[in-house]
């Protein structure tokens, strides 16, 4: 893979930290068997001895893994940056890893754009949401989710079943309900709906479009 160009021309290919990594976390390389295997050589690189000292680099990786609906390698970065938190910083020694800005607002937002993977999209009223649970975790729901002037709370159950309450707001908003993967039956609040499939970045997602009014929660299922 080559990741830069020296000022002869020549390419700059192998590890490259933090710069080999970006490349698929602004995804510019194509979905399929290369990005594939380049995916699972930053894992094998960043967990061995070329990992970066500087614990903001790695902040970048759950990021990464994410994009690329690989929520459980997702989850093992964030586990793993978390818990060097009080770990003083390796590089400037000014403090511990927790009081770098990167390692709390990247683990918020891996929290909502990554396991929960809102989109939202205030100025049109509408939202997509997809499950991006690891193994392991049954359950996740937010609370106050703020979108425009409307607040929403949002559960998933694994990666089958979504549920979206307006909790506060003046006007309906549109709601997009992705889960991976292809299934033969889609349900809103128990009624059958006509199955839908898009593919989004080389994953195939089967979803459902509703209108959630506020005061107003939805669930949506897949099976």
């Amino acid at each position: 893979m080559v990741r830069a160009y020296r000022t002869d021309g020549t390419a700059v290919t192998g590890w490259g930290k933090e710069n080999s990594w970006f490349m698929p976390m602004k995804g510019i390389i194509d979905p399929g068997p290369r990005n594939d295997a380049y995916l699972d050589y930053i894992d094998e690189q960043a967990s061995g001895p070329g990992r970066p000292g500087n614990i903001e680099a790695l902040t970048y990786l759950p990021d990464t893994f994410f994009r690329h609906n690989r929520a459980d390698t997702a989850w093992k970065w964030m586990r793993h940056i978390y818990e060097q938190r009080n770990t003083q910083h390796t590089v400037t020694r000014q403090g511990p890893n927790g009081d770098y800005p990167e390692v709390s607002f990247t683990l918020l937002s891996q929290t909502v754009q990554g396991l929960m993977g809102v989109a939202p999209d205030a100025p049109h009223r509408s939202l997509t949401t997809r499950s991006r649970l690891p193994s392991g975790m049954d359950w996740l729901k937010l609370d106050q989710l703020r979108v425009g002037k409307s607040t929403f709370s949002l559960r998933h159950d694994g990666t089958t079943s979504s549920t979206l309450a307006h909790t506060s707001g003046s006007a309906a908003y549109t709601w997009e309900a992705r889960f991976p993967g292809k299934h033969g039956r889609i349900t809103v609040d128990g009624k059958r709906r006509p199955v839908r499939t898009k593919t989004v970045d080389g994953m195939t997602y089967t979803y459902a479009v509703v209108s959630v009014a506020p005061g107003m929660s939805r669930t949506v299922r897949v099976g």
